[in-house]
């Protein structure tokens, strides 16, 4: 089928320094370059996995390399990886880099999460990393791994007409995304991670009692995420979640082992906390680093199902590795479609959240695109910049649900703190700047966030927001009278054909207010000229 990973068939045996799944035996006759690879690093364990595509481009897992390095117990407990743990890492990455070479596997991409971000000295390991294996480590955000994971499960479940809840469970952090009809609404990282869990609180005394109580501090959060609605399905991934799939099929005998309800989950855990560490391994034939974690996973995952409203929990063939390979083989085309559906289906939640006007922004939105369209012969920025100021014409007004007063800088704080699936870090801040220069002063070297640009970055953010001034005033007093917008540039100057009904006065007398800013940005003089039809 289209978009479905084969099925993992994972070895019986264990080395002692690396599990080795294999599931093909024909990658030393592919082709170099035929293959891709991506390494994940994650809180408990590092791990490689190489594809080949298939006829329509998707990857097809075949191999599958882990290395029990647990970066998490340095990181949530002192903060610093220990210099043997960082020689672990470095020797787990020579591995990798031994197999990409053994198998000719030229496209990778690595990514470091949670411990590497916590971790006070983890760019020093990359730094390392890179110097000793030349392999260059990415540390992704949250919201980047939430949105590689959900990437993944698009490709793997039918989202389509669904509320879905989306659970990411890793070592350090736990990601919760809600999708509606497939798009991610809203997104946020917690730090409720297993092993994060399980360095704070411990293995002895009352571990389930410790865990509820810990968990009270971030229910309220999630509450507010999760909302009143009712989740249509849940979806789970993440070594654990698949763990507990296998084990309710074991001890349960769930009908399927890619899915569990609410109350077998409840069972699950039950007999989980009358296994002691050792017998977890003995009886049910668990690896030490997911014996000691799967506990305090089964119990997040029922608390988040819970408050959730989730009947069931299905886990489906994909993951963060699945993600990161996808991302990489799709065509640029597919994957910025798939960012911006998501990104625009979180401007409409934000706005809606805020509750600002979902027309108004729709029509600011639309002068201002036209207007980026027809100057671009003048400006040169590409099709993501033009995705940054269709997000902040739709959003420009949220900061009003602060205060009306000082709006456009309350919006760029709402922004600058909001996890923004498919956003590189600099990519929101300049969204932020954008909309903070919607109106009032133009952008200054006095102002902390926009000295900190570089000397290119300044004039895009000073180009898009003067289309935004200038979409907002051809919009004045949400009149939404100016139907169509033609650009008319010489060297010098350009002059904007409004077409539209009423006199249109009002609206002339705004954009050419916007006309010192204008010339400030693009070296031109604004002129305007009228082509009004009678109401």
């Amino acid at each position: 089928m289209p978009g479905r990973l084969f099925d993992i068939k994972r070895l019986a045996r264990h080395d002692e320094h690396m599990e080795i799944a294999n599931l093909a035996t024909e990658t030393e006759r592919q082709e170099p370059g035929a293959l891709v690879g991506a390494i994940d690093v994650g809180s408990n364990a590092m791990r490689l996995g190489i594809a080949a595509q298939d006829d329509e481009g998707v990857p097809r897992l075949i191999q599958r390399y882990r290395e029990p390095v647990r970066l998490g117990h340095d990181a949530f407990t002192t903060g610093v990886l220990s210099p043997q743990t960082m020689d672990e890492a470095v020797e787990a990455f020579r591995q990798f880099r031994r197999i990409l070479d053994q198998h000719h596997v030229e496209k990778y991409r690595a990514t470091a999460t949670s411990a590497m971000r916590d971790a006070a000295n983890g760019r020093e390991l990359i730094a390392r990393i890179a110097a000793e294996t030349g392999i260059e480590l990415e540390l992704i955000s949250g919201e980047e791994e939430a949105r590689l994971v959900h990437y993944s499960i698009s490709r793997r479940v039918d989202l389509a007409d669904q509320f879905s809840l989306l659970i990411d469970m890793g070592g350090g952090s736990v990601e919760v995304t809600l999708c509606d009809d497939g798009e991610v609404v809203s997104a946020q990282s917690f730090k409720i991670g297993t092993v994060r869990l399980l360095e704070m609180l411990g293995q002895e005394g009352d571990f389930n009692t410790l865990l509820s109580e810990y968990l009270d501090g971030t229910r309220k959060k999630m509450r507010e995420q999760i909302g009143r609605r009712k989740t249509d399905q849940c979806v789970a991934t993440g070594g654990n979640a698949s763990a507990i799939g296998e084990l309710a099929r074991q001890l349960l005998n769930t009908e399927s082992e890619k899915r569990v309800s609410l109350p077998e989950l409840e069972q699950l855990i039950r007999k989980l906390a009358k296994l002691s560490f050792e017998e977890r391994i003995r009886d049910l034939g668990l690896r030490p680093d997911r014996a000691d974690v799967i506990l305090p996973a089964a119990m997040v995952f029922h608390d988040i199902m819970a408050l959730a409203g989730a009947e069931t929990m299905v886990m489906p063939e994909a993951s963060l590795l699945d993600g990161v390979m996808l991302d990489m083989v799709d065509s640029e085309k597919r994957t910025f479609k798939s960012q911006r559906r998501n990104l625009l289906a979180w401007a409409r939640s934000l706005k809606k959240k805020y509750h600002v006007d979902q027309k108004y922004g729709k029509q600011v939105a639309s002068l201002a695109l036209s207007l980026f369209d027809q100057l671009y012969d003048r400006h040169q920025l590409g099709h993501r910049y033009r995705l940054l100021l269709e997000l902040a014409a739709q959003v420009h007004e949220i900061g009003m649900y602060v205060r009306v007063g000082g709006h456009h800088r309350h919006a760029a704080y709402l922004i600058s703190v909001a996890p923004l699936l498919g956003l590189s870090e600099a990519e929101k801040q300049l969204l932020a700047q954008v909309v903070r220069y919607q109106r009032k002063a133009s952008p200054s070297e006095s102002h902390g966030d926009f000295a900190e640009m570089d000397g290119d970055t300044r004039q895009v953010i000073w180009q898009l927001s003067a289309l935004l001034r200038l979409a907002i005033a051809l919009n004045k007093e949400r009149r939404n009278r100016v139907d169509d917008v033609e650009v008319g540039m010489d060297a010098s100057n350009i002059t904007l054909h409004l077409e539209g009904h009423g006199d249109l006065l009002l609206e002339r007398w705004a954009a050419l207010k916007t006309a010192s800013y204008f010339k400030q940005a693009f070296g031109l003089n604004l002129h305007i000229d009228l082509n009004v039809t009678e109401q």
